[in-house]
């Protein structure tokens, strides 16, 4: 009994000091105007944010930093799907920013989501989930359905310590052919026991859990109008089907295969995005940093090129009412001036081409660090984070 006693002593010692260092790493921070890698643009809310340069990398590409994962020890994990690898970034010039990438896994099959998760970080990718600890690579699933179509896309692992990865669907619109396309699907954390969660998906680019609840996000089919609102965010429960490719503006294509379909059964979003905004990633807030947003989703909305309309190109939260049913989306980044007759003319399309956020760049995905900070990974290589003012 005496050996317990210690035991508990020692795990409540560490979970102190831990909370001990991360409220210091909130209270040393300087003044957002006084940090080095402060960026101006983008527009953010003084009153919150300060936004910094984490990294800025060219050799990977375009997407040289997709998908993020942060690891309680304050190790950064990124995605380069291109070039099947995953990096970790670590903070060596001690500003509490994980500035410099090191290699941990290479070889992989289009790596495009991650979840830390119990001392290993697990990797999804084309037809594989794999699972990275202590440096070792071992793939826990070779055979995702895949092929043709879009990217298997996020995973996260849930409350239940069930794996739950996205499965793009094979074409953008078409009578599918292949079982399990456009799917959430469920394993257990060594790859085996798969289940179909839900069906009716065409590009669940992410998904995350927030407490009990699985979230995803979907990307309305090539074609139509920007004006509309056909992206969406789907609350993801066991059976249902979100209507890819039958329901979900079929009113616009004249193909056979959108005629003559029920769609009443079909699951409604739980909230819809503009047409073309491409949300890409997603998480859940439950970090200090930032109290007002805890509870609350964090989204990037990518954005599309050969637009002349530029929706998305944000990074959005969304919170909750009373019944839990999601409000509608609020921009974090580039966040809209207001209480000023000067900016009345200034709308999100003025703010874009001003280059004061993301634009041309596409904002890949969100993480949450320990410390409640925000990183965010952008086209051509680099990842922003939000910190406290």
């Amino acid at each position: 009994m005496k050996s317990l006693y210690r035991f508990s002593f020692f795990v409540g010692l560490i979970l102190i000091i831990g909370s001990q260092q991360m409220v210091m790493a909130q209270a040393n921070l300087p003044p957002c105007g006084q940090r080095p890698h402060l960026i101006d643009p983008p527009w953010v809310n003084a009153t919150y944010y300060c936004a910094e340069l984490v990294i800025h990398d060219e050799s990977g590409g375009e997407m040289g930093f997709t998908a993020l994962a942060a690891a309680p020890d304050g190790t950064l994990y990124a995605a380069r799907p291109l070039s099947g690898e995953v990096l970790a970034l670590e903070d060596t010039d001690g500003d509490g920013l994980p500035e410099t990438a090191r290699g941990v896994a290479e070889g992989l099959t289009l790596p495009n989501g991650l979840a830390y998760y119990d001392g290993s970080l697990y990797i999804s990718g084309g037809s594989h989930i794999y699972k990275l600890t202590n440096g070792q690579v071992e793939t826990l699933v070779s055979d995702l359905p895949t092929g043709t179509g879009f990217w298997t896309g996020g995973i996260a692992v849930g409350t239940d310590n069930r794996l739950y990865v996205a499965i793009g669907a094979e074409c953008d619109a078409c009578e599918p052919k292949q079982d399990n396309r456009g799917s959430i699907l469920s394993f257990a954390l060594d790859g085996s026991d798969e289940q179909v969660v839900a069906t009716g998906l065409r590009q669940p680019n992410d998904l995350t859990f927030q407490g009990n609840v699985l979230w995803t996000v979907d990307t309305a089919r090539d074609g139509l109008d920007y004006t509309t609102n056909d992206d969406e965010l789907n609350h993801v429960t066991s059976g249902a089907n979100f209507g890819w490719p039958y329901c979900i503006g079929k009113e616009n294509t004249p193909d056979s295969i959108f005629s003559n379909k029920d769609c009443s059964r079909v699951t409604a979003p739980a909230l819809t995005f503009a047409t073309h905004s491409n949300p890409f990633g997603i998480a859940a807030y439950s970090g200090d940093a930032f109290p007002h947003l805890k509870g609350q989703l964090l989204v990037t909305l990518g954005g599309v090129t050969g637009q002349s309309y530029l929706n998305g190109y944000t990074l959005v939260t969304i919170a909750f009412d009373a019944d839990g049913n999601p409000l509608e989306p609020h921009i974090i980044l580039p966040e809209l001036p207001g209480g000023s007759e000067q900016w009345s003319t200034t709308n999100l399309q003025k703010m874009h081409f001003q280059a004061s956020g993301f634009w041309q760049h596409h904002p890949y995905d969100v993480t949450v660090s320990r410390e409640g900070w925000i990183y965010i990974s952008l086209g051509g290589g680099t990842i922003w984070a939000l910190r406290p003012r």
